[in-house]
């Protein structure tokens, strides 16, 4: 049974013939049924299903990045359905049923904020160490702008992020990591926060590296 409301151009939710209302985030939304699960299984499908199940095991395990990162992106959807709308076609690669995740082309922040330049990452032992150029007052860029950074642990599927790990003035920033971690792969991402108005930067992917 659907429930209608706000009279007869307003929202309702249920079903009402070929139609389903709901609401999301205070709107109304309709969608159309289905009209057939003959062809619910096609390699198309399935090859959807596939990419869009890798790219939500990585937001899940990597949400307190991405929630900043794409938090202004996020217009009527959550900030892990707006990292895969924008990763669906570039942040997948091989061919199918081999799909990988294609790390140095993943973007898990998007936004106008200036990186700063030369962002490099470098490891010792189980510590990193993050380095770049200050370029405070060119651009939009300002001294007290947040250094973002994730390592992902690929084999443990583990995450670090530090959303506010140091200012662009400070020109570096070091994190050990767990001793568990030893010989395991890991990715690096960059980026940077404005704290105030949760303005961001877009994503520099830092590379791989195998501690």
């Amino acid at each position: 049974m659907a429930t209608h409301k706000q009279g007869v151009l307003g929202g309702f939710s249920g079903k009402v013939g070929p139609v389903i209302g709901s609401s999301w985030k205070g709107k109304a939304v309709i969608k159309a049924r289905a009209l057939s699960y003959n062809d619910a299984n096609t390699e198309t499908q399935q090859q959807i299903r596939t990419k869009f199940k890798m790219l939500i095991q990585f937001a899940s395990a990597n949400y307190g990045f991405i929630d900043i990162g794409f938090k202004k992106q996020a217009t009527d959807i959550t900030q892990a359905n707006a990292f895969i709308r924008q990763n669906f076609d570039d942040g997948i690669t091989g061919t199918w049923p081999s799909f990988e995740l294609n790390y140095p082309k993943l973007v898990l922040s998007k936004g106008n904020v200036d990186n700063p330049y030369n962002p490099a990452a470098q490891v010792q032992g189980s510590d990193i160490n993050i380095t770049w150029t200050d370029n405070s007052g060119i651009g939009n860029a300002r001294d007290s702008d947040k250094v973002m950074f994730l390592v992902y642990n690929t084999a443990k599927k583990q995450t670090i992020v530090d959303s506010e790990a140091a200012d662009r003035s400070t020109r570096q920033a070091s994190y050990s990591l767990p001793s568990s971690w030893t010989g395991d792969t890991i990715e690096v991402y960059f980026a940077m926060q404005r704290v105030a108005s949760g303005e961001t930067s877009n994503s520099i992917f830092l590379g791989t590296f195998t501690l």
